[in-house]
């Protein structure tokens, strides 16, 4: 096998989340491109490179450049003129290159003064082209064809044997792998792995990309004093991020809720009865936040429903908050930071928690007509947390909560909690400042 080419070393630790290019995240083909990447055998396919393309077929002329870059003693020729079809390609330089080395004679035989540089090349087109190059060939020939699609009259046939024989293909149907599909387009992701097979390059790991773990709504009516509140409430907790072990406190974070903060009067309700305090309202993104992390698996820390049911938010699926006495606080039992994003309208409040569950995202609505409504967008793969949520009445006005969030190794958390709502139409004389709520 040939060496090298000059390469590039990028640490893998330096790799942004997410990897070298957008739009090749979650293919198995991943840590193939970057490792190709890194070794600058390829630079994506388009000039910021940023994108890889790695559904797209890839072409002769693509296949050129890949084995000029990749392998030592195969060298692009500007000047040379191996074909008449090839003068207004990229690849022309590289094309030449490996016509000289006699790894490709054309695509037209017998007179084979064409190259066909748009063509995509097919997976018994690309064994020819690897085992040429990287002179995997055996003097003594093939051994037995492990592939029942190659037939004896293929004439690639010696050469997809020698690519099984050299590890760098194991057929095209795991897990049987008797088939190898030698007329099917080989893609450039395929292409990133066989080539990174052929110079043995490790596959490189790529740091997860944040995605949506949990998202939630709820909804207000327009323009009341209340909404100042929570909007500036929602403003100064956007962005935050959560380190992995790290518990966030809203109040902690936020602490009072004053005038000289910029929050205003609105109604909150003090022993049983709605009156003006600065603030009033803010209990409402409290609501919102305990939804997403409900539903995002995290561990809640702390949190208290409203003494009395208002029909703005999910029955005791919600919080209250009320400074230093009632928090809302969850703790980042992950092992990657969470982004806590938030986002209104005069009329909503959304909030959204970002981090990584292996691509399990969640969506949720609640409004007092239709209810609460919560969808998985994508339901993960094996290491996702898996979130079951009961709500049950025991009582007139109380419930019980219980939520299990599995994951790979099985339960990660198993919540039950209950709450009492108190009748809104008794009095409550005597309630202290710890009892009092921002509805």
């Amino acid at each position: 096998m040939l060496t090298l080419a000059a390469a590039v070393p990028t640490a893998a630790q330096e790799l942004p989340p997410g990897g070298s290019f957008t739009d090749d995240n979650g293919s198995v083909h991943e840590g193939a491109i970057e490792a190709i990447y890194t070794e600058r055998i390829t630079t994506g396919c388009n000039a910021e490179e940023t994108l890889f393309c790695p559904d797209d077929p890839v072409t002769r002329g693509q296949m050129a450049a890949f084995l000029v870059r990749a392998v030592e003693g195969i060298e692009r020729r500007p000047g040379a003129d191996a074909f008449v079809d090839d003068d207004e390609s990229v690849f022309e330089a590289d094309i030449n290159g490996i016509a000289a080395a006699e790894v490709t004679f054309g695509c037209n035989p017998p007179e084979n003064d064409r190259f066909c540089p748009d063509w995509s090349v097919t997976r018994e087109q690309m064994a020819t082209f690897l085992v040429k190059a990287f002179e995997l060939a055996d003097e003594e020939g093939p051994g037995d064809n492990p592939f029942e699609d190659v037939g004896e009259f293929n004439v690639h046939r010696e050469n997809i044997i020698f690519l099984a024989e050299s590890g760098i293909t194991v057929g095209c149907n795991p897990p049987d792998n008797d088939r190898f599909c030698p007329t099917a387009p080989v893609t450039r992701g395929e292409m990133a792995t066989f080539l990174a097979r052929a110079l043995g390059l490790e596959p490189i790991e790529v740091p997860p990309v944040a995605h949506m773990l949990a998202r939630f709504t709820t909804y207000h009516d327009c323009c009341q004093p209340r909404v100042e509140n929570i909007h500036l409430m929602a403003d100064q907790v956007d962005d935050s991020v959560v380190e992995p072990g790290e518990t966030y406190s809203i109040n902690n974070e936020i602490g009072p809720r004053t005038e000289e903060k910029g929050y205003v009067p609105a109604p909150i309700l003090v022993d049983g009865e709605l009156v003006m305090g600065v603030g009033g309202g803010v209990s409402q993104f409290a609501t919102t936040m305990f939804n997403a992390i409900v539903y995002s698996g995290l561990e809640e820390v702390d949190h208290q429903p409203h003494s009395i049911y208002i029909s703005r938010y999910p029955v005791a699926v919600e919080g209250t908050l009320n400074y230093p006495n009632i928090d809302l606080a969850f703790r980042n039992d992950s092992d990657s930071p969470v982004t806590i994003e938030t986002s209104y309208t005069d009329t909503s409040l959304t909030v959204e928690l970002w981090g990584f569950n292996d691509y399990r995202e969640v969506a949720g609505d609640h409004s007092a007509s239709n209810g609460t409504h919560v969808e998985v967008l994508n339901a993960g793969g094996d290491q996702a947390r898996v979130v079951d949520l009961d709500v049950t009445q025991t009582g007139t006005r109380s419930y019980q909560v219980d939520r299990t969030v599995d994951g790979p190794d099985g339960v990660i958390h198993d919540d039950t909690w209950h709450w009492t709502y108190r009748d809104p139409n008794e009095e409550y004389p005597g309630t202290d400042v710890a009892e009092s709520r921002n509805p």
